[in-house]
C-alpha cells in the first residue's frame, strides 16, 4: 500500500485497457462499498465523488484512481483496468507492477515498494537408482568388507563409545542419510 502523498502525484490520464470492463467493475465495486471505504478512496486520491462517477460513465480510469480504489476495496488494480478477469485480492506486488508499467519508477522507489522475496527451494538431486542385488558373502570375506578403524581406536573406553553412538543418533535424527545408514548397521550388528 502507498500513502496519499504518493497517490496524489499520479497522473490522471486513462490507463484502462477495456473501457466496458472498467465501467462495469468500478460501478459494481463502488456501489457495494461502505461509506467509510468511499471516503477513504476520495481522501487518498484527493478528489470528489464525481470523479468516481465519471469512471463508470466513461470507462476511463487513471492511475490516481485505480490505486486507491484497489487498495481500499481490496481488489487487483489490473482487474479495474480490464487487463485481468479474476478479482483477486490486492497485493503490493500487483501495485508495484502497475506503477512500473506506467512509468512511476520514482514513486515506487520513494514509497519503498520492493519486489516480494520468494524463497527458492534448492534443487533436489535424486540419487540414481541402482538395482539391488543380494550377494552372499563368505565369513572370511566379511573381515575384508568391514571398515578400517582409525588408529588409537583401541584406547576408547565405553563412555567414549557411548558418546560416539549418541552423536551418531543425533545426526540420524537430523536426517543425515549417511548417519541413518551407519546407525542401522550398528543396530543390526548389536541385535544379531
Amino acid at each position: 500500500m502507498i500513502e496519499a502523498k504518493y497517490i496524489q502525484q499520479l497522473k490522471q490520464s486513462n490507463i484502462s485497457v477495456d473501457g466496458d470492463k472498467t465501467k462495469e467493475r468500478v460501478e459494481k465495486l463502488w456501489k457495494a462499498a461502505a461509506a467509510e471505504q468511499k471516503d477513504a478512496v476520495l481522501e487518498l486520491a484527493g478528489v470528489i465523488a464525481a470523479t468516481v462517477y465519471r469512471i463508470y460513465r466513461t470507462g476511463s480510469i487513471s492511475a490516481k484512481m485505480a490505486v486507491p480504489l484497489a487498495q481500499t476495496l481490496n481488489v487487483n488494480p489490473f482487474y479495474l483496468t480490464g487487463e485481468e478477469d479474476e478479482p483477486i485480492e490486492f497485493s503490493d506486488d500487483a501495485l508495484r507492477k502497475l506503477l512500473l508499467k506506467h512509468g512511476y519508477q520514482k514513486i515506487v522507489a520513494e514509497a519503498n515498494l520492493k519486489r516480494p522475496y520468494k524463497r527458492q527451494q534448492p534443487p533436489t538431486e535424486e540419487a540414481p537408482t541402482v538395482p539391488q542385488t543380494i550377494v552372499e558373502v563368505e565369513p572370511e570375506a566379511t573381515a575384508l568388507l568391514s571398515p578400517q578403524l582409525p588408529p588409537n581406536s583401541d584406547s576408547l573406553v565405553s563412555d567414549d563409545l557411548r558418546l560416539l553412538l549418541d552423536a551418531l543418533n543425533i545426526r540420524a535424527k537430523a536426517g543425515i542419510t549417511e548417519a541413518k545408514e551407519k546407525l542401522a548397521q550398528i543396530k543390526s550388528l548389536l541385535l544379531a
